[in-house]
């Protein structure tokens, strides 16, 4: 009997060294935006201004945050915000790729996937005429 209570004992010790592994991998939460998109939407949020937030002042603001990255934050703040034009998170105002300047997409944060369907097909409008208007 001891022996099996022993065998049992050590076959959950090597239960629960797995369990918290699979633990681990169960905390990591799928699809949630990463800390710099986070930040640049807060940053955003805080600035509030009317024609959108340049890139510069977005990481101007967001350099102010402790664990802000300062030997590559502003490559961080540059790829999260690509990516939040990328899904509608943001509007970008004026320029191109991460230059310009950037506003939330109110549709997109409030209303949800219907919004965002909206907002991408007004954004496309806005391209083709920027686009004629060049010419």
């Amino acid at each position: 009997e001891n022996k099996a209570a022993a065998k049992k004992a050590k076959g959950g010790v090597g239960g629960s060294s797995l369990s918290p592994s699979k633990k681990r991998k169960n905390n990591k939460k799928k699809n949630q935006p990463g800390k710099y998109s986070q930040l640049v939407v807060e940053t955003i949020r805080k600035l509030g201004e009317r024609n959108g937030s340049s890139l510069a002042k977005i990481y101007n603001e967001a350099k102010k945050v402790a664990w802000f990255d300062q030997q590559n934050g502003r490559t961080y703040l540059k790829y999260s915000i690509k990516a939040l034009v990328q899904n509608d998170t943001l509007l970008q105002v004026k320029g191109t790729g991460a230059n310009g300047s950037f506003k939330l997409n109110r549709k997109k944060l409030e209303g949800g996937g219907e919004g965002g369907t909206g907002s991408s097909a007004h954004k496309s409008h806005k391209k083709a005429t920027a686009s004629t208007s060049r010419r």
